[in-house]
């Protein structure tokens, strides 16, 4: 399920370059259920040793972007379009609701005010699909080094090993959302329309975050790829990213 803000200001506004701790922040903060925000924000859902929060945002989007070099921010003209995801409905309840209420929004230095909100639920009822990143894949593994450290290593999606990832992480969200094993062994994720631009290094609070645009095939069980489109593909989906949209024949462009 997918709820969509379309945000209005008096003018440009001005945001640090990397904003998704701020979006983060601000989708709890309009929480009114004490209980069901810290619940999302200090564990989430169990499923064997990981934690899954089971939500996740898109990029900031509007019709021009750019990048103020004496500020060193960007400035985004409104609207601004923020698309939020998540297969269980109560969060998206939770948030939206929050949002009505307070109407007008603090994003770090920018006030902005919620010009208009409406729900969507594309449903998959094929088992191929294209999807557009809204915000970057992010797929890694935690190695071990010589001198017994550890490294994180972000894959590329023309490497074998990220749909092997991919998949895997898939089928733990399918798990917890439907409560039985997935149905995962015919799953694969292929590049369609990746170029190196697509290639984004983000900063969320002290972490370095590498993640890919662009456009992606997707194939295997509907169920599956339902699940893709609701909680996100990939790795860190609370901290704004994996988070998807079909693309259509008659448009390919989801915003």
């Amino acid at each position: 399920m997918q709820l969509t803000l379309v945000l209005s200001a008096g003018g440009p506004v001005g945001l640090p370059v990397h904003y998704a701790g701020l979006v983060q922040g601000l989708l709890y903060r309009v929480m009114e259920n004490p209980a069901l925000k810290s619940y999302l924000h200090e564990r989430g859902f169990a499923y064997e040793n990981r934690r899954f929060k089971l939500f996740t945002f898109s990029r900031l989007m509007s019709g021009a972007v750019r990048y103020d070099r004496d500020t060193g921010s960007l400035l985004l003209n409104p609207p601004i379009y923020l698309v939020i995801c998540s297969p269980v409905s109560f969060i998206l309840q939770e948030i939206g609701t929050g949002l009505l209420r307070r109407g007008r929004l603090r994003l770090g230095p920018a006030r902005l005010e919620v010009r208009e909100m409406y729900t969507a639920a594309p449903r998959v009822t094929q088992n191929t699909i294209r999807v557009r990143m809204l915000s970057p894949l992010v797929v890694y593994s935690t190695l071990p080094t010589a001198n017994g450290r550890k490294f994180t290593y972000y894959y590329s999606p023309f490497e074998p090993r990220f749909s092997e990832l991919v998949r895997e992480n898939l089928a733990k969200k399918y798990a917890l959302v439907h409560g039985r094993p997935a149905f995962a062994d015919g799953f694969a994720i292929r590049p369609v329309g990746v170029t190196e631009k697509d290639h984004k290094i983000t900063r969320y609070k002290d972490t370095i975050i590498k993640g890919w645009m662009g456009k992606y095939e997707l194939s295997g069980d509907p169920d599956l790829l339902q699940v893709a489109l609701d909680a996100g593909l990939g790795s860190k989906n609370s901290q704004g990213h994996g988070c998807c949209a079909l693309v259509r024949r008659e448009r390919e462009d989801p915003f």
